[in-house]
């Protein structure tokens, strides 16, 4: 096939039907994000045998639970918009070879102030990955499939997750919670080698900041391998052009109101998301259930997250991302408040059902929120774009579980904390079904992709 003076890669992707360079970049990118899950819900599952060995109080059992995320805010801000300058290939694998070191490093740990201290860089190193790992996803995959493939990449985190959980199941009792620890540290220090020989660079990058045409090409040609790509032929990759990608210009021209959208709604899920992630555990053995029941139930809770991934991505793609978000903002506030009335009468079953409904709404929902990021931001900005939505959630990641362990401390009951719950879900369904009705027209998507073209 004769080629073009002049190629444009992002619509050259998007015209291509998704082939095996693209699956590879999916799959790969669910790889970081299966370590990531791990390595981040591990602590979840240990806590209340690190409690019970170092006698450690409700509020400061919060704060290990929230230290990495505390370096997730870090990472997401300061580390992830470095995808810009050194690319996301290489953001991935530096990110993930120093979470890796650090999980292990964790089982040195004495006492909670070095146990803190490790769980922080864990966070900054999983916050620096996660966004390039999408990110990369994201341009690799025609947009009319993109929201489906970044919503199945996510299986990847909720994967790991649950092999945090069984992980637990099956060393805490024999080897400790170090044991946990140190298998999350090897297999991430694997993936990350894994990485270093497959994983493609970002063709934005290699033509725009990387200085590697040559690269790009070999790349362009795993994905077209009918077209021909002489020296001659001008790439163009992405709407942001040879321009520097600065943060601040995710608030320039129609999209400062869009990009706080996303944060509140990023805010919103994240705060409760990672309040369930990190206290579903211990809140469920206060109800009554066991150790391994509760253990159970939250691991069923993650594998509802598994089954949105298939159900939300496609809906996404069908009928736009506003809708489908607020949406599922308003079934989780129903899903809390359903989760509050059964914890206050109790029974396995039953809280291990809600645990399924509202593994399914929040893992969903974040699932889903990133999508919408990738959706709202041009090419060039989609890694610092993602990278400080996922930062602002990551703050409201920190609140949620650190005042859970405050206001248990005060004497709430965990069914209190859930009907709490339900104001910040109703706050992201409102934000991001007013989203759509300024951004989610044809007139206001067609501006916003004027104004991208900077």
């Amino acid at each position: 096939m004769e080629s073009p003076a002049i190629i444009e890669t992002d619509a050259l992707i998007n015209s291509r039907k998704i082939g095996r360079p693209q699956i590879v970049v999916g799959v790969l990118g669910a790889c970081a994000l299966f370590v990531e899950g791990f390595d981040t819900s591990a602590i979840g599952y240990i806590a209340p045998q690190i409690a019970r060995e170092w006698n450690v109080p409700a509020s400061v059992l919060g704060t290990i639970l929230t230290a990495d995320m505390v370096g997730l805010l870090l990472g997401y801000l300061f580390i992830a918009p470095l995808s810009a300058r050194f690319g996301h290939k290489r953001t991935v694998i530096a990110c993930t070879t120093f979470f890796g070191l650090m999980t292990f490093l964790t089982i040195t740990s004495t006492n909670v102030e070095m146990l803190l201290f490790f769980r922080f860089l864990t966070g900054v190193g999983v916050g620096g990955a996660m966004p390039s790992a999408v990110a990369l996803t994201g341009e690799y995959i025609p947009e009319n499939r993109r929201s489906t493939a970044i919503t199945l990449i996510y299986i990847g985190f909720s994967i790991g997750q649950i092999g945090a959980g069984l992980a637990s199941s099956a060393l805490i009792d024999a080897y400790t919670w170090r044991a946990v620890l140190a298998f999350g540290g090897i297999i991430t220090l694997l993936f990350a080698l894994l990485f270093v020989f497959v994983l493609p660079e970002s063709i934005e990058y290699l033509v725009n900041r990387g200085n590697d045409r040559a690269r790009a090409v070999r790349t362009l040609r795993r994905i077209a391998p009918d077209l021909s790509l002489p020296d001659t032929v001008r790439l163009i990759a992405g709407s942001q052009g040879d321009r520097k990608v600065a943060v601040r210009q995710l608030l320039e021209d129609n999209r400062a109101l869009g990009t706080v959208f996303v944060w509140i709604g990023m805010f919103m899920n994240l705060m409760i998301y990672f309040f369930m992630q990190k206290w579903l555990t211990s809140l469920l053995v206060q109800v009554g259930l066991s150790q391994q029941e509760a253990i159970l139930a939250t691991t069923v809770g993650l594998a509802g997250g598994i089954v949105a991934a298939f159900i939300i991505g496609p809906l996404m793609d069908r009928f736009g991302p506003y809708v489908v978000v607020a949406g599922l903002f308003a079934v989780s506030a129903l899903s809390v408040v359903l989760m509050a009335s059964f914890m206050a009468a109790g029974g396995a079953l039953m809280l291990t059902a809600m645990s399924l409904a509202l593994g399914f709404c929040l893992s969903g929902g974040q699932k889903a929120n990133n999508a919408l990021s990738v959706y709202f931001y041009p090419t060039a900005l989609r890694g610092t774009g993602l990278g400080w939505a996922l930062g602002v959630g990551r703050i409201g990641g920190v609140i949620g579980p650190y005042f859970a362990g405050v206001l248990l401390e005060d004497g709430w009951s965990p069914s209190g904390l859930f009907y709490l719950a339900a104001g910040p879900m109703m706050i992201g369904a409102v934000t991001i079904a007013l989203m759509g009705q300024i951004y989610g027209h044809s007139a206001a998507r067609s501006g916003l992709a004027e104004s991208q073209k900077v």
